[in-house]
């Protein structure tokens, strides 16, 4: 991922230095000479006539998308919306009117979340109407039209088959209705309604079983449902293991034997920044879509999925970056860039600059490893290639850690004196973090299905730093597949992994895709370095060009030689000699393996096309583990189980139907 993209302001920023500042590339080559991050950061600040091009960053606080008068407007036309019935766009227009009311308009909101509770009710979303009814309470819906609120909670447990809870809120209405501004006779005819209603539950049987089971779980039945996502548990298997040497760097392998699609590693990220296109529609925090958001009370470019992930926002990184967002996507900043803002955002100041001191301090894999998962220096040590950059790309990268920390200062989270010490060292490790993110950054995806066209695609919402997952290396024939729940990330091999092999996932290119020089170019330029696995080693063709007229056996000689015997599908012998240990394999085992996979690759179809993604995982599973046995990749078979197992498991994890 680059720095910035050319339609933001930044680059014309950077261009605009680049021809009024005397002889910019003679000086912008000494930074070259530059030992540390600080140093480089130091030069800069040197730079005569920098100071002067500032006005032209524009970073400053807006908070322009709050506007009573267009909440006003939205309330008005989902109104509309509504009285035609038009329940789906009603919901969206009372959304849209709630993300942009003030913070101070309170009654404003408790009347436009019970709107938006209307529509959702009758769209049958009962959970989410339960959900906004409590948010509208929690503001302080008017006391005159309560009844409204607590008949509508009634009708939803009542939809949900919760009898127990459908009758507490008749309870409430009954009593709401003593402070309703109705006419005695209607009044009295909602009054009957409720009375013969809860009569009507509480003789079903059904509803002291239901008061049963509640007491007995401890599930109160005043409830309400939540709709943010589970803290999931963080898993790193015991058969992973970190080493390192020189020239491999830091890597993971196989500490064990380790199955098909065993799941390996649970991590949550150390930051992860959403794509602005992305930012109406899912939490900024977990990333979840958020059909009924809480919006943000102060700005109008972010929606939580619930108030739990709102108040984790707003106590770590969103005071700081709550009104400068518009900034930091006007600027056309990288998400990588903004990922690094948000990591110091969210790190205590006092104690980053502790760290500073001595942040060049070498630090061996195992040190790191013991250290806190939240801690900067977690993450401060992953590869940066400092080595292989040039003169312009220090500057550039220079440059932007100081726009993002002039974006910092906006925010008070540093010093407004541009040449003060913190403001420096604070800016000298926005240039260290810019630099590993750069080779360490992972995109966050979501699978979108169209049952319409009948595709599924998986699209960027996001960016991640996941510090163990960094760890891994890269091969074009990896043996892991990451999928994501919310920011979680998920890792599973699809191919069994011997004990003392490397664990490896993949950078991008593949080989079933790509062609060796295109994934090595690739990876030389994104990643410096030469790829070394099985595939670019011997040179493995793409999927389309895997030879079908050839079966790739492993030889099963006592000696656990397990070189690579090619036969053709039309041979007729059963034993056939290796070239490389010269003992002799029976292939009539694989031979029959490949007719048995036939009709075990059908049935896994047909459960995938059919959405039963569980059973068809199972299938694949049982297919390549029956199919490693006695056969070596590369082979068109065993990709496209591969590939099919890949597709299960993404559709455990974000997902969104576009129909």
């Amino acid at each position: 991922m680059g720095l910035n993209r050319n339609d933001g302001f930044f680059s014309a920023y950077y261009l605009n230095l680049k021809n009024t500042l005397k002889d910019f590339d003679l000086e912008v080559e000494n930074i070259k000479h530059c030992s540390n991050d600080l140093e480089r950061i130091e030069f800069l600040n040197r730079l005569s006539g920098l100071e002067e091009h500032d006005h032209a960053l524009n970073v400053r606080r807006s908070y322009e998308g709050k506007n009573a008068d267009v909440a006003a407007d939205f309330k008005e036309k989902g109104n509309m919306a509504f009285k035609a019935k038009k329940w789906l766009e009603a919901m969206i227009l009372y959304t849209k009117s709630y993300i942009a009311l003030p913070a101070d308009k309170v009654l404003e909101k408790s009347i436009i979340l019970a709107n938006r509770s209307a529509a959702l009710y009758h769209l049958d979303k009962y959970d989410e109407t339960l959900i906004d009814i409590k948010r509208s309470l929690d503001y302080g819906y008017p006391r005159d039209t309560l009844y409204k609120l607590y008949e509508r909670q009634a009708k939803c447990f009542l939809a949900e088959k919760n009898y127990p809870s459908s009758i507490i809120y008749f309870k409430q209405f009954l009593t709401a209705l003593d402070d309703a501004t109705l006419d005695e006779g209607r009044r009295s005819k909602m009054n009957l309604d409720a009375m013969t209603m809860m009569k009507m539950l509480e003789k079903d049987p059904q509803t002291a079983k239901q008061a049963e089971y509640q007491k007995k779980n401890g599930f109160a039945a005043d409830s309400v449902p939540s709709l943010a996502i589970r803290d999931e548990k963080e898993l790193l298997s015991p058969a992973v293991k970190f080493d390192e040497n020189s020239n491999e760097g830091r890597f993971a392998k196989a500490a064990a034997d380790i199955k098909v699609a065993e799941e390996i590693l649970i991590e949550r990220p150390f930051v992860a920044v959403l794509l602005e296109k992305f930012s109406k529609t899912h939490c900024e925090h977990c990333f979840i879509r958020s059909p009924i958001p809480v919006a943000c009370p102060t700005c109008a470019d972010v929606i939580y999925c619930s108030e739990k992930c709102l108040s984790r926002a707003a106590k770590s990184y969103h005071k700081y970056e709550c009104g400068l967002l518009s900034t930091i996507w006007q600027s056309g900043a990288s998400i990588n860039c903004h990922m690094a803002l948000r990591i110091l955002a969210s790190q205590d100041k006092d104690n980053l600059l502790k760290l500073a001191k001595n942040i060049d301090q070498k630090l061996s894999l195992e040190e790191i490893l013991k250290l806190p998962k939240t801690n900067y220096l977690r993450v401060a040590h992953l590869v940066r290639h400092e080595s292989t950059r040039t003169a312009s790309n220090w500057f550039q990268h220079a440059l932007m850690a100081r726009f993002l920390s002039k974006c910092l200062q906006e925010s008070a989270y540093v010093d407004k004196q541009c040449r003060s010490e913190d403001f420096v060292t604070i800016t000298s490790l926005l240039l260290r973090t810019l630099q590993f993110l750069q080779f360490n950054t992972h995109e966050v995806a979501e699978l979108h299905k169209s049952e319409k066209e009948g595709s599924e695609r998986t699209a960027f919402i996001g960016g991640a730093l996941y510090p163990t997952l960094a760890l891994f290396n890269h091969s074009c024939d990896p043996g892991v597949v990451r999928y994501f729940r919310g920011t979680t990330i998920h890792i599973n091999t699809v191919k069994p992994i011997e004990a003392g092999l490397p664990i490896s996932e993949n950078y991008g290119p593949i080989y079933t895709q790509e062609m060796r020089e295109e994934r090595q170019a690739k990876l030389r330029d994104l990643y410096r370095f030469d790829c070394s696995c099985d595939a670019c080693l011997e040179n493995w063709p793409t999927f389309d060009k895997l030879p079908t007229d050839v079966i790739r056996f492993r030889c099963d000689a006592p000696n656990k030689c397990n070189a690579i015997i090619e036969v053709s599908p039309a041979c007729n012998d059963f034993m056939i000699k290796c070239v490389t240990c010269g003992e002799m394999t029976n292939i009539f085992k694989g031979l029959k393996v490949m007719q048995d996979t036939e009709s075990m690759t059908r049935t896994a179809k047909h459960y995938y096309e059919a959405g039963e993604y569980s059973k068809a995982l199972n299938k694949f599973i049982d297919l390549l583990k029956i199919m490693h046995e006695v056969l070596a990749p590369p082979f068109p078979d065993f990709c496209q189980c591969q590939q099919y197992l890949k597709d299960c498991l993404l559709h455990f994890g974000n997902f969104y139907n576009l129909n």
